[in-house]
């Protein structure tokens, strides 16, 4: 009996029959959807892996299956609203708005992928933005607190309870730009994707009723005084290239090829702004360098500690035959308490095996976006022994989510700030300098406010 077959034979013996893919561990998303079944055996689950490649490839390689009528049931996306836009997504509303553990999930994390009423995805995990320290360049560095600049606790770490300023303060203190004797060489910040992400994340920790970027629910507040000062603190970051950042000049790489490393990994950058997907660095760093990693909590403001996180997305296929069951695939390999049990069962004997074959094990690197009953006590023996980690848990539920995979306009945004064609782009305000910030900021605003109002009104929106 050939594959088409047996799917036919089981569609009639009255089985749900429904696809899944994602871009990640295909072994284990295996292993969890034969627990699945396990549980559910009048669902029946095949692992889609035709859809290739990650990120925006695989949204790209989902419209195409999808213009082929073989769009999976239940699938991963980089971007809801490009899903949306494509017609590849059900509006699951009101299977969400009826399930118990969707209503334990925390508020900013609910609130997000939901457009004119309708949910036409649902968050998976919740990855942490937090500072990759070295400590042992730290031990090595034997820095004490300087009164008025920066605070250093009693084993020579920065304070877990640090500041925006003693952040930049240390990066300029710890640096040592040697590039002559490169086995002393300590840059001191790696930065987000390229350049600091000061203005994303410093203002909603000065402001409790404003998200990541200044987002409000409506519009966002880049003329703001704290928004302003953040980006100001950026652009002169952005403008060194003495080792305090990763921003270094042509010449400087040209000659000096250690600096084209991921400086983290290699033992030369001292912090590092970075996500939780990044955990496997820790690993590797203890075991070809052997020195230690550890994940501070993100530098907190006057209102104190609302850890940002970046979410992942996925969302039921408007051509599925079965939307119950495939909702219910995708809060078991998402969301869902039954799944997280699942998954915890899974990672908990792989994490045991490495330990009894002698070796570091893999650390937990994405998150539950719900507070479920004894979840959390099992998710930090995942990740024991990664210093700093505990405080960024013990303010989980206040967490501030990104915008990036959900919020309409947002990317179109980004295009715009980047644009080498618009006389108000990244680029030329760093070139600029900190004075132009106001200015930059109007702009700013202005043009994101329109382009996430104008496709906020229309996704989701009824058209007849």
């Amino acid at each position: 009996m050939n594959k088409k077959t047996s799917i036919t034979f089981l569609a009639i013996l009255g089985f749900a029959l429904v696809g899944y893919a994602d871009w990640g561990d295909q072994a284990f998303n295996q292993r969890m959807i034969d627990n699945f079944m396990a549980k559910y055996p009048n669902i029946h689950v095949s692992l889609r892996q035709d859809i290739t490649g990650s990120g925006a490839t695989f949204t790209g390689n989902l419209i195409t299956a999808a213009q082929a009528g073989l769009l999976p049931d239940v699938f991963a996306t980089d971007n809801v609203p490009t899903v949306v836009n494509a017609g590849l997504t059900l509006d699951v509303a009101d299977l969400w708005n009826a399930d118990a553990d969707a209503a334990m999930v925390y508020p900013n994390i609910a609130a997000t992928a939901v457009y004119n009423g309708k949910r036409y995805a649902v968050p998976s995990f919740q990855f942490l933005k937090g500072i990759m320290l070295n400590m042992s360049i730290f031990e090595k560095a034997n820095l004490s607190t300087v009164e008025g600049k920066y605070r250093i606790d009693n084993d020579g770490y920065p304070v877990k309870d640090w500041t925006f300023s003693e952040f930049v303060e240390i990066a300029k203190a710890i640096k040592n730009f040697d590039l002559v004797n490169t086995e002393n060489l300590v840059v001191g910040l790696d930065t987000w994707y390229g350049s600091p992400d000061f203005q994303q994340v410093w203002p909603m920790m000065n402001n409790a009723s404003v998200q990541y970027d200044t987002w409000d629910g409506t519009g966002f507040h880049y003329t703001s005084d704290d928004w302003v000062y953040a980006m100001q603190q950026k652009v002169a970051l952005q403008q060194l290239t003495d080792g305090t950042t990763t921003n270094f000049t042509a010449e400087q790489l040209a000659d000096n090829p250690i600096l084209n490393n991921y400086l983290i990994q290699t033992g030369v950058g001292a912090m590092d702004i970075e996500g939780s997907w990044q955990f496997w660095v820790i690993k590797d760093v203890k075991e070809n360098l052997d020195q230690n990693i550890g994940f501070w909590p993100y530098p907190q403001g006057s209102a104190g500690l609302f850890p940002p996180t970046i979410l992942d997305y996925q969302a039921v296929s408007s051509q599925t035959m079965y939307p119950q069951e495939a909702f219910l695939l995708a809060k078991w390999m998402t969301f869902g308490a039954d799944g997280w049990d699942s998954r915890l069962d899974l990672l908990e004997a792989d994490h045991q095996q490495a330990i009894d074959e002698g070796k570091v094990p893999l650390y937990l690197d994405r998150f539950p976006i719900a507070d479920y009953p004894g979840v959390w006590d099992r998710v930090r023996g995942l990740v024991e022994g990664i210093v700093g980690i505990d405080e960024i848990f013990d303010r989980i539920q206040y967490a501030k989510p990104d915008l990036d995979k959900w919020l309409p306009g947002y990317k179109d945004f980004w295009a715009w700030v980047n644009d080498p064609e618009n006389p108000y782009n990244w680029t030329n305000l760093v070139t600029a300098g900190p004075t132009a910030v106001a200015t930059y900021a109007v702009e700013w605003q202005a043009k994101a406010d329109q382009l996430v109002s104008e496709q906020m009104a229309a996704l989701g929106a009824d058209v007849s």
